[in-house]
């Protein structure tokens, strides 16, 4: 019954005049199914631009990790540079203990120099001292120290201060922490010509750049540091 119903209404329907009419409904239909899938591809877009957002919102916190230890780093050298301020008129000797007689003196003198170490003596208060490298700070003296213990020659590392305020021993602290600097024009009129060559020493330590315990630069900073408290 209902095929036969069906049947009756398509026979009844004029085709030609009911063209336009199907032509919109496939059109729309088609629209419409266009319409979806362009809504369907900008909504997983932006579910994927979501993503991205949220990628970036985890790295921040990195980000700000690194910018407390950059902060915690600058604070750091702040500190270095207090610390080493506050040492500006300090420097370390290694020291060989102190004689009463000049023969043990050379006994010392003549183990270090079998060892290809050069060496200092000063007398003070009627006693002997002698010394044979000299650092701007305690550690650049630990292998010196190190070796001298393998070769069994007692040695400790002293800690000096100098007077900043004397030319002489500024621009020796400068050398001995291997700190370029400019001397003063008139400084050169302070030495003898017999003190000529220390002079010689100072230019050289202060334009020229030798590793921190080089024979060289340590026979230097010995005869400056034997002639400054001579």
């Amino acid at each position: 019954m209902k095929g036969k119903k069906l049947k009756t209404i398509i026979s009844k329907i004029d085709f030609k005049k009911a063209r336009p009419f199907i032509l919109l409904t496939v059109i729309f239909t088609v629209l419409g199914l266009s319409f979806g899938k362009a809504l369907d591809t900008f909504l997983v877009r932006t579910d994927d631009s979501k993503e991205v957002v949220e990628v970036k919102n985890d790295e921040t916190n990195p980000a700000s990790d690194s910018q407390e230890e950059k902060e915690a780093s600058k604070d750091g050298d702040k500190k270095d540079k207090k610390e080493e301020k506050v040492a500006e008129n300090k420097i370390f000797i290694m020291q060989h203990g102190v004689y009463e007689t000049y023969d043990n003196v050379l006994n010392l003198a003549g183990e270090l120099k079998q060892i290809g170490y050069n060496y200092g003596i000063l007398k003070v208060d009627g006693k002997y001292s002698v010394f044979s490298y000299i650092g701007g700070t305690k550690d650049s003296l630990a292998p010196v120290k190190e070796q001298l213990t393998e070769k069994k020659i007692d040695s400790f590392i002293k800690e000096v201060e100098v007077p900043l305020d004397d030319l002489k021993w500024n621009y020796f602290v400068q050398a001995v922490k291997q700190r370029p600097y400019e001397m003063d024009a008139e400084f050169i009129q302070t030495f003898t010509d017999d003190e000529m060559h220390i002079w010689g020493y100072y230019v050289t330590l202060a334009t020229s750049s030798f590793e921190a315990n080089s024979p060289e630069r340590q026979k230097m900073l010995l005869e400056i540091y034997q002639w400054l408290n001579g």
